[in-house]
């Protein structure tokens, strides 16, 4: 037998909560040459150990059969937390009876020793199998993670969550046949968790569900297992998993943040049908996804038998609206909303202004000062909200500034190079153009740089600002047809993209709020005034 949490080939295969043993936790038993007997049980041989369990093939010589032992790794030394992650783990597999779940027959204790026995699966792992053969062909795999979606869906109805699915999770038999094993990130559905709270990420970062990866303990439901059952059929169709990066943490924030490459671009013989399957397990919105993992088992049935399949393949209009909804570091801004609806009344006013002043005539140091005073005003704003943080302190924001600070450089330097070349006649104003023509054409050289500044930003913040970059372009190409209302237009429409921004990060505010009053009201009221993150967890 291979146990899942043992052995592993990849250090992100090792869920995120097991490290190393505890300084002189040597729990686990030394078998030398000879069996050592422990209570009912001869233990023949180490088969797999990972950070927190040791597995042993044994002997229970009442029954004369041989087993799958498993222990704590700590042995007596075992922390409070491990011992009850272990008994979770023994205790939720032992509600299931299911032929491709690995059967649990005994748990118990026998001198601080906890322990648990179940099915010996005479065979390999998964994750063994990938490693030994390569990517598996399309029905072969189909067929895999159909048996193991029935499975994962009788532990649903039985109100348990795996949490941690992945290839090395599941054995093979020497009949071919798939068993799921290691329930010990199980939870209970619709129950309260002390070993997982609001904020603590538990499990393996390529194969854990964006709501899981962000700590959101409260929101996991059954749509976190198929986002698994999607990542382990990812990997066996293309052999890798959906993410991977450097570390885990990346890894975990290219789940939050990125859609997986499709599974033929990395393995082009993939039918259509089986990625289209494989990406709707993987959907973001855990809505999106399969309803239960029996509609996953049996579209994957219907894949099989060569019928239509449930699932609807993406065209282009489908992949255009994701990408407009996509949310990323916008997140990191939801403390902005105030300060940018402010900015927005602001832009608004001056440009209101400023066209006020070029229909009156007014001296153009006068419009100058106009458009030189919103950058006044906005500095003070943004002042008073940052105060000891006016400079950067995350990437995203780093990265803000970076586009924000080359487009205001690309907003004077265009107003200095138009000045200089109507003063040099090489810009000369024609029959129709408007009265004070020389204060509206830069105008739209002004809105191409905001178009190009909010088009880079739709990538990593908000899909929507891929729209708002190219509204700015629209307007650019039309300011020329009535160049005398460019300033009410270019300020219209920047107060407008203003005012959206202001409310979307508003939204997100109230919703990061809403999370905070679940995380509290989801832990244990021991737990709550200021409980740090444990160190076994990825914050």
């Amino acid at each position: 037998m291979s146990e899942p949490t043992a052995n592993f080939t990849d250090p992100h295969d090792a869920p995120t909560w097991q490290g190393p043993p505890r300084a002189g936790a040597t729990g686990a038993i030394s078998l030398d040459n000879e069996p050592l007997r422990f209570g009912d049980y001869e233990l023949l041989h180490e088969v797999a150990r990972g950070g927190m369990g040791v597995v042993y093939r044994a002997r229970q010589r009442t029954l004369n059969r041989i087993v799958a032992l498993k222990m704590i790794l700590a042995g007596r030394l075992a922390a409070e937390e491990d011992i009850t992650r272990f008994r979770t783990e023994a205790e939720a597999a032992a509600r299931l009876q299911h032929p491709h779940i690995v059967a649990v027959h005994e748990v118990g204790e026998i001198e601080g020793q906890h322990y648990f026995s179940m099915d010996f699966i005479e065979g390999t792992s998964l994750a063994q199998k990938l490693l030994e053969s390569g990517p598996l062909p399309g029905r072969i795999a189909a067929r895999y993670v159909r048996l193991i979606a029935r499975a994962v869906h009788h532990a649903h109805k039985q109100d348990i969550l795996h949490r941690d699915l992945k290839p090395s999770n599941i054995l093979i038999d020497a009949e071919d046949e798939p068993h799921i094993t290691d329930f010990g990130l199980a939870k209970r559905l619709g129950g309260d968790s002390t070993q997982t709270r609001t904020g603590v990420v538990l499990g393996t970062p390529s194969y854990m569900a964006p709501e899981q990866a962000a700590g959101k303990s409260h929101e996991l439901g059954p749509a976190c297992d198929i986002y698994g059952l999607g990542a382990v059929l990812y990997e066996l169709i293309t052999g890798r998993p959906p993410f991977r990066a450097e570390t885990p943490l990346n890894t975990v924030m290219q789940v939050i943040d990125r859609d997986p490459p499709p599974p033929r671009l990395l393995n082009p013989n993939i039918d259509h049908d089986l990625e289209t399957i494989c990406l709707k397990c993987l959907e973001k919105d855990p809505r999106q996804r399969y309803s239960t993992a029996e509609a996953l088992a049996d579209d994957l049935q219907r894949y099989l038998n060569g019928e239509t399949i449930s699932a609807r393949s993406f065209n282009v209009l489908d992949r255009l609206a994701r990408t407009l909804v996509r949310s990323h570091q916008d997140v990191a801004f939801h403390t902005w909303s105030t300060m940018v609806l402010i900015f927005a009344a602001i832009i608004f006013v001056t440009y209101v202004t400023v066209y006020l002043l070029i229909r009156l005539d007014q001296p153009r140091w006068v419009i100058t000062s106009a458009r030189m005073g919103q950058f006044v005003f906005i500095g003070f704003v943004f002042w008073k909200n940052r105060r000891s943080r006016l400079l950067p302190t995350s990437p995203a924001e780093r990265e803000l500034w970076t586009i924000w600070i080359g487009y205001l450089a690309a907003y004077f330097f265009s107003q200095v190079t138009v000045r200089a070349l109507v003063s040099h006649g090489l810009i000369i104003k024609g029959p129709d153009a408007p009265h004070r023509w020389e204060e509206l054409i830069h105008y739209p050289i002004s809105a191409i740089a905001s178009g190009l500044a909010f088009f880079i930003m739709g990538s990593n913040y908000w899909g929507k600002l891929y729209a708002i970059g190219l509204s700015f372009w629209v307007l650019a190409a039309l300011m020329p047809w009535h160049l005398e209302w460019a300033p009410l237009a270019f300020g219209a429409l920047w107060s407008a993209v203003l005012l959206a921004l202001g409310l979307h990060l508003r939204t997100l505010s109230q919703e990061g709020e809403r999370d905070k009053v679940a995380s509290m009201s989801s832990m244990p009221t021991a737990e709550k005034p200021n409980d740090p993150q444990k160190k076994d967890a990825v914050p």
